[in-house]
């Protein structure tokens, strides 16, 4: 089940996945480059969190990558984590491009996590990641990476944009890639063009989750 708040839920199998957090994005821009932002996000974010492992009770909890910005939130990232830790059951961290050395020196990082039926994979090795687990032949790929987004105009000026799950089919095998909208609230995302068959495409809106 895809939930409003971009979180991806299987009820069967209990386990909830979120991807590209970008958790401190706020002070990692800040500190690193200079930016003047609010610091609301990391707040915003975790709050969020803990209402969707409150809201499902996992059993798991998977994050697909990209859970830290930069270096300039390593810290911050390493205390959230543990405060997640004590919700669940698992806590799987897939490496994503944006996880630095100094974050996966204290948390238990993988490159891909093998369920049943799917693997989580953030995206940006996605070719291979496909090859080193074609012995598995899993159903489902579900990464990141992309912040995929929808953008609906009503032709008259009115233009809204909407993060989304994709759900595409790759060539004739019977495998299919899900991308998961960015869960940072700084990520305005953008348009997704795949290579591969569209299969169906979810916009996240307040409270709905609605089919393009």
């Amino acid at each position: 089940m895809l939930d409003s708040r971009r979180a991806l839920y299987h009820e069967e199998q209990c386990w909830l996945a979120v991807a590209d957090i970008h958790f401190g994005y706020e002070l990692n821009r800040a500190r690193n480059h200079g930016a003047l932002l609010p610091q609301w996000g990391m707040a915003a974010t975790e709050q969020r969190l803990v209402e969707l492992l409150d809201h499902y009770r996992p059993s798991t909890f998977i994050i697909v990558g990209d859970i830290m910005d930069g270096g300039g939130s390593i810290r911050e990232t390493i205390h959230m984590l543990a405060r997640m830790r004590e919700r669940v059951s698992q806590l799987i961290c897939v490496e994503g491009n944006h996880d630095r050395a100094a974050l996966k020196r204290d948390e238990r990082f993988v490159p891909w996590h093998c369920g049943e039926g799917f693997i989580f994979q953030h995206g940006h090795r996605f070719a291979k990641v496909l090859v080193d687990t074609q012995a598995n032949c899993p159903a489902v790929h579900i990464t990141g990476h992309e912040h995929p987004a929808l953008h609906f105009s009503d032709g008259a000026g009115l233009r809204l944009k909407l993060p989304a799950l994709i759900q595409d089919r790759i060539g004739t095998a019977n495998i299919q890639h899900w991308i998961l909208p960015a869960f940072s609230p700084w990520a305005g995302g953008s348009i997704y063009q795949s290579p591969h068959e569209r299969l169906a495409a979810w916009a996240c809106s307040e409270g709905r989750v609605l089919k393009a």
